[in-house]
C-alpha cells in the first residue's frame, strides 16, 4: 500500500491521495522542510497544493482531515513559510492560490470557522508581501474578495477585532481601490460591497468611520476620469480609431456610476448620506451643475463641456433609482443656485487637478441649471446639446426614484401619472424642434427628431385632457410634413433611384426602434457630429452630405413626423410599406399553374449548389425559378424567387446572363453578399435575349408600378412623360392567360387595388363540397378553369 518517497527516507508516499494518511505524509513533508531553500522550494510548493485537494475532499467525505489539520496547526506552518526571507516569489503565489482555493470550495461551517480561528487569516492579510510582483498582487487581491464572500454576522468576529478596532480585510483592500490594473479595482469594488451589506452595528460604525476619506478618494479619482474624457472628446474627430478610444473612457465611467448605484442600493443611509456629500462635492457640483451653467468662481476655474454635462447627468439618472441620492442631486439640478456649487476643480503648476472650497459666490440667479438645461433644446449650428438635453429629460421622467413632487413642481412630465401644466419653456422647444426639421439645411439630426417625438408622447399621456396643447403639436407637424413633401415631390421626379432611397429608408424606420442604453452608450453621438459617410456613423445620427443624402434624411423625418401624426389622430398605416399595397406574392416551395406561361428553360450555376435545370418565368413584380411538379401536368414548384426590381443582369456571353439579387437588407450591410449572384445559361442567344428583354422590361414595369404608389402617398400625379410609360409598361401582362378581350376587361375593372396586372395571385382558401365521384389519381383540371379554383394560383 506504501511506497518509499524519493529523496526523504523517513517518509512513506500513500497510494490514495484523498485521505487522512495522505495529510499526515504531506504535514511530514513540511515539517521535514520548515526552511525554504532553492532545493526544496519545488517540493514544498507541491506539497502546499496537493494539501488544499486534501483539505477540499475532506470537508466533504471526512471530518477527521480537518480535525488533524487543525491539531498539527499545519496553518501556522503557512505563516512562517510566508515569513521566511527566502520564500521566493513563486512559493507566495503558490501559498496565496492554496489558501484562494481553499477558502472557495469550503462548504461546512465548522471547517470554516476552523480555518477562520486563532486570527491566522488576519496575520496573512497584513503581511508585507511584494506587490511589485503582479502575480502576488493578483492572488493576494482574489484571496480578499474569497474571504469577502465568507463574511456574514456569525464570522465578522473572525475578521473584525473590536478590542483593538481593526479590520485588516477592509483596510488592506482599500490600499489597492485605484490600482492601475481594472480588475484588481474591480475585485475591491466587490470586496467593499460584501463589507457594506453586513449588518453588524459594532462593524457599521467602523466602516462609516474610514468610508469617508475612500468615498472622497474614490470621488475624486471619478473626477479625473470625466476632465480627461471631455477633454479627448472635444478634440477628437468622429472616426472608428476615436471612437473605439472614447468608448473604452465611456466604460469606465459607466463602471464608476454602477458601482456609486450598488452602494446606494444597499440601502444604509447613513452611508449614502456620506456618498450624496462626497458625490456632490467632487463632481456634481463642480462638474456637472457648474459646467452646465458655465457658471467659475474664478477665471482658472476647470470646466467640462455642456454637452458632456448634459451627458454625464443623463448617465447618472439613467442608473441611480435610489431616492435619497435622487432627490438630493436632482433638487439642486430643478432648483439650484449657483451656491450650490460649494467647490471647484483648478489646476496646480504640475498640471494636476486640485480641489478648493468656493467662498461666495455673487449675482446668484434662480434656477439658472434647470434654465440652461431648456436652453441647450435651442439648437444653433448643430444640435449636440439639444439631442443629450432630450435624452436627459427622458431618463428624468422614467427614473423610479423621483418623488411625484418633484415633477409638479418643476413642471416635467413622468411616466406614471398626470399632471395639471408642463413647462412653457419645454414644451414651446419641443414644437420648435418638430418644426426646425422641415427647414433647409436644418441643423437638426433624424436622431433627435424621434426622441423628441418621443417625449412630446409622454408630455401629452401627462397632461392629459389639454387639448390645447394637443392642437399646436398636431398643426407643427402637419407644416412640417408639408414642407417635406415639397421637397420630396421634387425629388420623386428627377431622382432616378428615389424608389431605392424610398424603400432603405422606410425599412430602416421599421427596424430602428430607439433603445435608450444604446443612445447613451454609442460614442459617435457623444463626439462632435460627423458630415460625411466616411465616418461610419449612420446617417441618422450625423449631417447629410451630396444631394442624395439630404433626400435621405427629409425621408426619415417624413417618416418619423408621419408615424407621430398618424399616433396623434388615431389612425394607423394604410399605405405603407409598398409591398403592403400588393396582395400575397410568390414564394419558394409554392406550387403554381403555370400552363398559360411562357417559360424559358436554363441551367442555373452557382458556386454554393452548382448546376441545376431550372425553368425562368416573371410576373408582374417577381423573378421565379421553377421545377416542373412530376405529378402534375402544367404545375410547377417555385424554387427561387425575388422582386424583379432588385434584379441586375449583365451578358456574361451568348448563352450567358449573369444575375444579380441586392434586396433592401444587403443594401443596408455594406459588407453582406447579394442574396443571388449566379449564370443563367440558355440553349441558344435568341432565347438569352427573350429572357434579358423579359427582365429589363419587368423591372421597369415593376419600378414604374412602386413610383406611381409613392406619387399617390404624396398626393400628386406623375408627370405625363411618365404615366405614358406607365400605360406602356406597367399594365403590360409579363404572364398572359388565354381568355377572351371581354373576360379581360372584366378582370381588370375587378382587379383588386393595389395590384399589378400580370401579378401571380394566391385566392383565399374556402371549404369546398365533397364530390363522391372524385378520385384522387384524376388529371389536374383545366389551366382556364383552373385559374378561379380557391386556394390556387392564378395569373391576373
Amino acid at each position: 500500500m506504501f511506497k518509499k518517497f524519493a529523496g526523504s527516507s523517513a517518509l512513506w508516499k500513500p497510494r490514495n491521495p484523498h485521505s487522512l494518511e495522505y495529510l499526515r505524509y504531506l504535514h511530514g513533508v513540511l515539517m521535514k522542510n520548515d526552511k525554504i531553500t532553492e532545493a526544496n522550494s519545488a517540493l514544498v510548493v507541491e506539497a502546499l497544493r496537493a494539501i488544499t485537494e486534501v483539505l477540499i475532499w475532506g470537508d466533504q467525505n471526512d471530518g477527521t482531515v480537518f480535525d488533524f489539520f487543525l491539531e498539527r496547526q499545519m496553518f501556522s506552518h503557512f505563516l512562517r513559510i510566508m515569513r521566511q526571507s527566502s520564500a521566493t516569489p513563486y512559493i507566495n503565489v503558490q501559498l496565496l492560490q492554496t489558501l484562494n482555493i481553499l477558502f472557495e470550495n469550503i462548504r461546512n461551517e465548522t471547517s470554516l470557522y476552523f480555518l477562520l480561528s486563532n486570527n491566522t487569516v488576519n496575520l496573512i492579510i497584513t503581511h508585507d508581501f511584494d506587490f511589485a510582483n503582479e502575480e502576488i498582487i493578483a492572488y493576494f487581491i482574489s484571496f480578499l474578495k474569497t474571504l469577502s464572500f465568507k463574511l456574514n454576522p456569525k464570522t465578522v468576529n473572525f475578521f473584525f477585532n473590536e478590542s483593538t478596532n481593526e479590520f485588516p480585510l477592509f483596510t488592506e483592500s482599500l490600499r489597492f481601490c485605484n490600482h492601475s490594473e481594472s480588475m484588481v479595482r474591480i475585485a475591491v469594488r466587490t470586496l467593499t460591497l460584501n463589507i457594506f451589506k453586513v449588518t453588524d452595528e459594532l462593524l457599521e460604525k467602523y466602516v462609516l468611520s474610514h468610508s469617508q476619506k475612500y468615498f472622497d478618494k474614490m470621488c475624486s479619482e471619478i473626477a479625473c476620469q470625466i476632465v480627461e474624457m471631455d477633454t479627448f472628446a472635444r478634440s477628437a474627430q468622429n472616426e472608428q480609431s476615436n471612437r473605439t478610444r472614447l468608448m473604452t473612457m465611456m466604460d469606465v465611467h459607466l463602471d464608476n456610476v454602477h458601482y456609486l448605484n450598488d452602494i446606494f442600493m444597499i440601502g444604509n443611509e447613513h452611508l449614502n448620506a456620506l456618498l450624496v456629500d462626497s458625490v456632490h462635492r467632487h463632481f456634481f457640483g463642480p462638474l456637472y451643475l457648474a459646467s452646465l451653467a458655465s457658471v467659475r468662481a474664478q477665471p482658472l476655474s476647470v470646466l467640462v463641456s455642456r454637452v458632456a454635462s448634459l451627458f454625464l447627468l443623463s448617465h447618472f439618472f439613467n442608473i441611480v433609482h435610489v431616492e435619497l441620492p435622487v432627490r438630493s442631486l436632482l433638487i439642486s439640478l430643478l432648483f439650484g443656485d449657483q451656491s450650490d456649487v460649494k467647490t471647484e476643480w483648478t489646476r496646480t503648476n504640475d498640471g494636476k487637478l486640485q480641489l478648493s472650497s468656493v467662498e461666495k459666490w455673487e449675482n446668484v440667479q434662480e434656477r439658472i441649471f434647470f434654465h440652461c438645461h431648456m436652453n441647450s433644446l435651442n439648437e444653433g449650428h448643430d444640435d449636440h446639446s439639444c439631442f443629450y438635453a432630450l435624452l436627459l429629460i427622458h431618463c428624468i421622467s422614467q427614473n423610479k426614484g423621483v418623488q411625484k413632487e418633484l415633477f409638479v413642481a418643476s413642471q416635467l412630465p413622468y411616466c406614471d401619472g398626470f399632471t395639471a401644466k408642463c413647462d412653457p419653456e419645454l414644451t414651446e422647444s419641443l414644437i420648435r424642434i418638430v418644426e426646425n426639421c422641415s427647414l433647409i439645411d436644418t441643423p437638426i439630426r433624424p436622431i433627435t427628431v424621434r426622441l423628441c417625438c418621443l417625449i412630446l408622447r409622454r408630455v401629452l399621456l401627462s397632461l392629459g385632457s389639454d387639448q390645447n396643447f394637443h392642437s399646436a403639436v398636431e398643426l407643427a407637424v402637419r407644416r412640417s410634413q408639408h414642407k417635406l413633401l415639397n421637397v420630396l415631390r421634387g425629388a420623386l421626379q428627377t431622382e432616378k433611384f428615389f424608389l431605392e432611397m424610398f424603400e432603405d429608408e422606410h425599412w430602416h424606420f421599421q427596424k430602428g426602434e430607439l433603445k435608450m442604453k444604446e443612445l447613451l452608450e454609442d460614442p459617435a453621438l457623444f463626439l462632435p457630429p460627423s458630415n460625411t459617410p466616411l465616418s461610419g456613423v449612420p446617417l441618422s445620427k450625423r449631417m447629410p452630405s451630396g444631394n442624395d443624402e439630404h433626400i435621405r434624411r427629409t425621408l426619415q423625418f417624413f417618416f418619423d413626423l408621419r408615424k407621430f401624426g398618424q399616433d396623434l389622430s388615431g389612425q394607423n398605416e394604410q399605405l405603407l410599406p409598398l409591398s403592403s399595397r400588393v396582395q400575397e406574392l410568390v414564394e419558394v416551395n409554392d406550387c403554381i399553374n403555370l400552363s398559360n406561361s411562357d417559360l424559358l428553360a436554363c441551367t442555373v450555376v452557382d458556386d454554393r449548389i452548382g448546376r441545376l435545370s431550372r425553368f425562368l418565368v416573371t410576373d408582374q413584380f417577381q423573378l421565379i425559378l421553377v421545377e416542373p411538379d412530376n405529378r402534375r401536368l402544367g404545375w410547377a414548384i417555385v424554387r427561387f424567387v425575388c422582386m424583379l426590381q432588385d434584379v441586375q443582369v449583365s451578358s456574361f456571353d451568348s448563352r450567358t446572363l449573369r444575375v444579380v439579387v441586392e434586396d433592401v437588407k444587403m443594401r443596408s450591410q455594406p459588407s453582406a453578399k447579394p442574396s443571388f449572384d449566379a449564370k443563367l445559361i440558355f440553349d441558344d442567344h435568341i432565347r438569352l435575349m427573350a429572357a434579358k428583354q423579359r427582365l429589363s422590361r419587368g423591372k421597369k414595369s415593376s419600378r414604374a408600378f412602386k413610383l406611381s404608389l409613392i406619387a399617390e402617398l404624396f398626393g400628386i400625379r406623375l408627370p405625363p412623360q411618365q404615366q405614358q410609360q406607365n400605360d406602356g409598361i406597367v399594365f403590360r401582362h409579363s404572364l398572359p392567360c388565354q381568355s377572351n378581350s371581354a373576360s379581360s376587361s372584366s378582370t381588370e375593372e375587378k382587379r383588386p387595388r393595389g395590384i399589378a396586372p400580370g401579378s401571380v395571385q394566391k385566392l383565399q382558401m374556402q371549404p369546398k363540397e365533397t364530390d363522391q365521384r372524385s378520385d384522387s389519381s384524376a388529371a389536374p383540371p383545366d389551366p382556364e378553369t383552373a385559374r378561379l379554383l380557391p386556394g390556387q394560383i392564378h395569373h391576373l
